[in-house]
Order: C-alpha cells, then structure tokens, then sequence
C-alpha cells in the first residue's frame, strides 16, 4: 500500500513536470498564435469589406463621371444648342442624338435638357413643357414643381433621391436625379443636363460587386440623404440609420435594440459620397468564428496529445527507476524506511548503504590484501586455481605484477636451525625483501612456506623465443647475488622447470621440492635445478627417477593434477622403452614401493585397502589404472588433512591469544615459536583474521578486561593493570584516557 501510494507520487510528478515542460511554451505559443491568427484574419475580414465598398465607389464615380463627360459633350455639341433643339425641323435630330447619349451610359434610366429662359424641358421621347411633365409624364410625391424649377437652375452638380416616382401613371419607381449644368465649369450655365437613373439600377451594381453579402449597403450623397441602398437586413428602419455615426470611416461597432452591428464605412473624395456597409456582427465575423472555433479544436488536440505524450513519458522515464527500485529492495535486503520519500529517495538511502558497505568492504580488503595475496599465491603452488582467465582476475584485484611469458619456481633453502628466536626480525627482512625484489626483465614474488627453513620465489619473465633457460639460469643467480648480499646466509636454491602458463606454475613446484632429497648432497649455498638430478646412473636402464622425484612430492602436497600427470608420463615412457620384463617388473615395484612409502610417511597407510591387488598386476595398463584411483585418493586425504590442520591451527593461534593476552611478554616473536611458524606469517595471520594488527587486537582485549574488571570488581588499578599485561600503570593510564577519555578512576565511577 505505502509503495503504491509512493509510486503514484513519483509517477505523478515525473507527469506534472512533463506537462509543465510542455504547456509553458505551449501556452505561451498558443497564445500568440492564436492572437496572431485571429488579429489577422480580422483585420483581412475588415479590409475585404473596405476593399469591396471601395470598389463600389470607384466603380459609382466611374459612372458619375461618364455622366459628367455625357454633360460636357452634350454641352459643345452643336445639334443640341437651344436654337437647334427648338426648331421644328432640327428638332427631330436633337431628339435623336440625345438617344444617342443616353445609350453612351448603361445606368441612365432618361436623360433630359433644360434651358435657362424656357418653359419647355426636352427628352429623348421628345419635349415637355414643365406644367406637363410634372403633372403627366412624372408624378413627384416630394419634388414639387418650384423646387424642380429652383433646382434646374443649379450652378453646381449635385444628386437628388426622387422616392415613389410615378411614370405615365402606371410605376412607382425610387429614382435618382443627377442635375448638371452647362456649359460645365462656368459661372452663369444657361442650361441643366438632368439624368434619371433608377435606384434599382445602382442596387443592382453594388450587389453584383458585394456578391453574398448578407448586409445592408447604403450610399449617402454630401447632405447624408440616401441615395442607394441593398437592404437584405429589413429590420433596420430608415429612423435607426439616421442614429449611425455614418462619418466614422473604417470598422466600426454600433449596436441597434441591443444587437451588435459592424459598420464600415467609406469615403469618396471625388463626389463626397459615403459607402456604407451594416451587418450583423455575428455574421460579418462569421469566418472569424469558424476559424477561431477551428484553431481551439487544433489547440485541444495538441493539448490531449501533450497530454498523453506526458504520460507516456513520465511512464517511460519512471520503469527504468522502478527497476532499479526493484532491485535494490529485493532479496530480503535490509528495508529502507519510505515514509514521506519516494523511490529515488529509497534509491539514495539504499545506494548510501552500499557506499558505506563498499567502503567498509574496502577498508577491510585493505586490512586482508596481504593475506589475501600469500593466500593467492599459495593456492597458484597447489594447482588449486586452473582457469586463465580467473588468475588474470585475481592478479588485477589484487595488483599483483606478473611478466606474460614464462614461469618458474625457486625455493630458498635455509640451514635448520638458521632462524632463532633472536633473529627472527631478520628472516621477516629477508621475507619482504624477497617478496618485492628487483629482477631484470623478469618479477618474483615470495611465499613463506610455513615452515622455517623455506622460502618459494614464483619468477614470471617476458616471453623469449630461445635461450629460455639460460635467461632462467641468470634469474637464479641475480637472486643468489641479493640474498647472499642481504643477509649473512648462502642458501641452498632449488629450481623447478619452466613453463609458458601460469595454471602450470604448480608442476615448477613439484619440480622444485623434489630438488630437496638432493640438497643433502650438495654444498651449502648451491643452486639445484630439477633437470639436471636425472643424470644418474640409473637412466641407463631407463628408470624414471625424475618423474618418480616429482610423484612423490605432488602426493605429499596433494596435488592431483601433477600427480596424475606424472603418473601417466611414467608409464608412458615405460611403455615406449624397449626393456626386458624382468626390468619393467623392478621398476613397476619400485613405483609402487615409493607411493607406498610416502603414504607410510604421512601416516595415511590405511587408504591402501588391498595391497595384494596393487602388488598382483597382470599388465602396465592395470597397473597405471590402480595407481591412478590410488593417488587420487591420497591426494584428496592429504589435501583434507592440511586444511584440517591449518583451520585447527588457526583456532589454536587465536584461542591462545585470548587465554594468554595478560601475560606482559607474549608477543608475536613468541607467537611465530609455539607454532613453528614465521614472524611474517603469524603477523599477517591476526590481521587478516581480526582486521587490525597483533598489537591493536592484544591492546583491544586488555582493554575491555580492565574496563570490565573496574565495573564489576573493587580492585586497585594498579592491581588491574598488572594483572591483564601492562607492567608501566602511568603509560597504561595516558592510554586509556586517549582511547576511552576518562581515566581509569573516573570510568569506574561513571560505570558503577
């Protein structure tokens, strides 16, 4: 339950800072966009209307102004003077070329000529005194006959809406009156150029520019009368247009009975006309809402996709933490407390925790690196390790050197005895030196063997195509040179064979122990090479004593793999010699007399359990396979018995450090002679089996005897003192006081 609720905080805050990575920006970007978006489609919506009310003003003064030139014309031309207009044979012809004119232009509904001093106004149906053509011909509702008369006599051009014009009594029609005079641009015209264009015409035009337009389209002359209009919204009344702010150019909101109207409105500097456009506000910005309906739908999804792509990420960045989780809270691990954190918290905790082990892990390889490594190297002499690859391992870990070449053992003999009680500081000397000696081409490493009068050197030299041995040889001898020049003793050397592996270093020592039987007969101080002990006599019969040097000592190491190996190359080469029965009789008992012997030696006489069937073979092969199952055994015997025998040592070493650490003169010295081992051993023994050293550890159970005895007994400190091993009680008292940092007094005091 808490991990749950722990992981779906973490989730949810991977999701929440996924989504705040997103929607800043994304608002931000949105935000500007759409406002962009929005700002110029208006502002195109709003100049395509002014675009198409411009373009019914230029197209209205492109009218305008062929009906000024038709009055210009008609001004000059001499057919339609007022003498030839009112004659009665010219007549004729005036009428006919003023049909003319009005065919110039496609919005004139009638053209007509006054002239000044005349009752008489002519047409292109002929001429009408002004009683008749008021009262007949056209019937005006608000034009009456003085304001016609007043208006024919005009200076200045200028348009007049006629509503309700009632035409041969039969139509009523909206006209629109343009009146200029002739001659233009003259101070006392004598004349009018009047035209009737119908309004439907001009309707007809602006809706033909406007196309669906859905609005109302007014034309407003100078006096803000009306002089066109396309009213497809009925609802708006001639009384509310007269309310607009008609002289606002541009866009424009108004509101009419509380709906919202968009006005636009145009100018005309050439006849001072103003082109108006009224629309419902919801439908001029139709496209707009569309639009902008369209980009929040585009702006959503890509909100749900942010969304989901969130989530899909906060997933995804959290399984790999989950796993880890997972892994570092399994196994019965030791569980890290979650309340008030989460995984990575849990994580930190957990990762701290292995931090500390690691470095205590550390500080412990640290303290045991020097047992670990003889350790190593021991287990390299008895063949326990065989894989390449994990020797290469245990060398790196434990920064170990070795040349990636050949291999050899040399075993330093000492005199017995050399090594007493008061010199053993010096064979520890000697010991370090050995181990870290400086070879030319070449390292060696040193071993203790446990015993006193023997130290292994395992020699790794660069690779060498020939002359293997003699580089060999003066390995040997540089390492004379140093011992002799180090110490005041002239070992005796023993050096086994080379090798090109370093799984085959053990067969170097196998080689190199077998030197031992010979020492006896050599002088002090010489150098003993395995190849050169089988050059006896024996060999002219064929007999193996080289290989049966080296079985007798793999079985005294119990080491299998050299055993069963030198067995087999034994008979093998017993095999391909050419002798007589009777000799290969001899020698088979003489194999067996030696195994025999050396299992006698190492009391371990009850593993033969049928000497009878060993000593009662029919051939070699029988003979080498019994061997075979024989030595197997051995070697496991004695392998169990030294591991036996070093965990038994062990114990003894340490339970007599516990039940003898209040005697003032033990000391590691002392230590190294009870137990017939050496100084550097014992020594490197304590620290790997206590993590400190002798001196820390014997300090460390003094220690906590005193502190018990001043808690629970009435003892003098002095007697205490004396008692667990300190002979000075001022020295012990400045220690104790650096270590526990009280005094002894005043620890008792404080503990009782």
């Amino acid at each position: 339950m808490l991990r749950n609720r722990i992981k779906s905080r973490l989730l949810y805050k991977y999701i929440v800072s996924y989504l705040l990575v997103f929607l800043v920006p994304f608002l931000i970007m949105s935000t500007i966009i759409y406002y962009h978006s929005v700002a110029s489609l208006r502002q195109e919506i709003e100049q395509s209307n002014i675009n198409k009310l411009e373009q019914v003003e230029n197209l209205t003064n492109e009218r305008m102004k062929e009906l000024e030139t038709l009055a210009a014309r008609i001004s000059y031309d001499p057919r339609l003077t007022p003498y030839m207009i009112s004659h009665g044979y010219y007549s004729g012809e005036a009428i006919e070329e003023l049909k003319k004119y009005k065919a110039n232009s496609s919005i004139i509904e009638e053209l007509f000529i006054y002239y000044h001093n005349d009752e008489t106004i002519y047409s292109t149906n002929g001429s009408y005194s002004l009683e008749a053509f008021t009262e007949k011909k056209y019937r005006f509702v608000e034009w009456r006959k003085e304001d016609l008369f007043s208006d024919l006599h005009t200076k200045i051009p200028f348009i007049k809406p006629i509503n309700k014009v009632v035409i041969n009594n039969e139509k009523h029609k909206n006209m629109i009156a343009y009146l200029f005079p002739i001659s233009p641009n003259s101070h006392n015209p004598y004349g009018t150029v009047m035209y009737f264009i119908e309004e439907s015409t001009m309707t007809d035009l602006i809706q033909n520019i406007l196309g669906e337009y859905e609005g109302n389209v007014y034309i407003f002359n100078e006096h803000n009368q009306v002089i066109a209009s396309s009213n497809n919204d009925k609802s708006i009344s001639s009384k509310q247009l007269t309310s607009l702010p008609i002289d606002l150019f541009g866009v424009n909101n108004v509101e009419i009975d509380g709906k919202e109207y968009s006005l636009v409105s145009v100018n005309s500097e050439l006849s001072g006309w103003k082109f108006i456009a009224l629309m419902d506000a919801d439908q001029f910005f139709q496209r707009l809402d569309n639009t902008t309906i369209l980009i929040f739908a585009i702006l959503i999804a890509l909100l749900i996709a942010g969304f989901i792509l969130a989530v899909l990420l906060g997933k995804y960045q959290y399984k790999p933490i989950q796993n880890l989780f997972e892994i570092t809270n399994r196994n019965g691990r030791k569980k890290v407390d979650l309340e008030g954190g989460n995984e990575l918290d849990t994580i930190r905790k957990r990762i701290t925790h292995v931090f500390e082990d690691h470095q205590i892990l550390n500080e412990t390889m640290y303290l045991q690196k020097p047992f670990a490594r003889d350790q190593f190297l021991v287990k390299l002499l008895k063949g326990d390790l065989s894989n390449g690859n994990e020797i290469k391992a245990l060398l790196s870990s434990l920064n170990i050197q070795m040349k990636d070449g050949h291999y050899f053992v040399a075993i330093v003999y000492f005199e017995k005895g050399a090594f007493v009680e008061d010199n053993l500081e010096e064979r520890e000397k000697l010991f370090n030196s050995l181990s870290n000696i400086s070879l030319v081409n070449a390292t060696a490493h040193g071993i203790d063997l446990f015993y006193n009068d023997a130290i292994a050197l395992i020699v790794s030299m660069n690779r060498l195509e020939k002359e293997v041995n003699i580089e060999r040889r003066k390995l040997v001898l540089q390492i004379q040179r140093f011992i002799r020049e180090t110490c005041n003793f002239d070992p005796t050397i023993g050096v086994g064979g080379f090798y090109d592996e370093k799984n085959w270093i053990n067969r170097s020592y196998i080689e190199a122990l077998a030197t031992l039987e010979y020492k006896f007969t050599k002088p002090q101080g010489s150098i003993i090479y395995f190849e050169e002990i089988s050059i006896l006599p024996e060999q002219s019969l064929g007999y193996p004593i080289e290989e049966q040097m080296k079985l007798v000592q793999s079985l005294k190491q119990g080491d299998q793999i050299v055993a069963a190996e030198t067995l087999r190359n034994m008979f093998s080469n017993l095999a391909d010699k050419d002798l007589s029965i009777q000799v290969l009789k001899c020698i088979c008992f003489d194999i067996i007399n030696s195994i025999v012997k050396t299992t006698s030696e190492m009391g371990l006489s009850k593993t033969i359990r049928d000497f009878n069937a060993i000593a009662d073979f029919h051939s070699i092969e029988q003979l080498h396979k019994q061997l075979h199952t024989l030595i197997l055994t051995i070697c496991k015997e004695v392998d169990d018995k030294k591991e036996s025998h070093n965990d038994k040592l062990r114990n003894d070493i340490l339970d007599y450090i516990r039940d003898n650490y209040n005697n003032y003169d033990l000391s590691l010295e002392n230590l190294a002679l009870k137990f017939q081992l050496s100084v550097s051993y014992v020594s490197r023994f304590i620290k790997g089996q206590t993590g400190v050293t002798f001196t820390q550890y014997l300090q460390d159970l003094r220690m906590e005897d005193v502190k018990r005895q001043l808690k629970e007994t009435d003892k003098s400190i002095k007697d205490i003192v004396v008692q667990v091993g300190y002979l000075d009680v001022a020295n012990f008292t400045r220690k104790f006081k650096k270590i526990v940092g009280v005094t002894p007094g005043q620890y008792r005091n404080l503990n009782r």
